[in-house]
């Protein structure tokens, strides 16, 4: 592969950074420590919402990995 070739796939690949999410609910009190990628303006975890259903009531820590 050309190193042009391949300096252009380490780019397009490292435009999203590893990072640690610590989710509180603030309504039972569950703690929730996921992985995810920070893209350019959110994280994306996945995560849904908490086993009491709540969907929005969160503190949320991310910490690089």
């Amino acid at each position: 592969m050309s190193d042009i070739r391949a300096l252009s796939l380490m780019t397009e690949v490292c435009f999203f950074m590893r990072v640690k999410v610590r989710i509180y609910c603030k309504r039972c009190g569950e703690k929730f420590v996921l992985r995810g990628r920070r893209e350019t303006d959110r994280i994306e975890t996945g995560f849904k919402r908490c086993l009491c259903d709540n969907v929005d009531e969160f503190i949320i820590e991310e910490e690089a990995l």
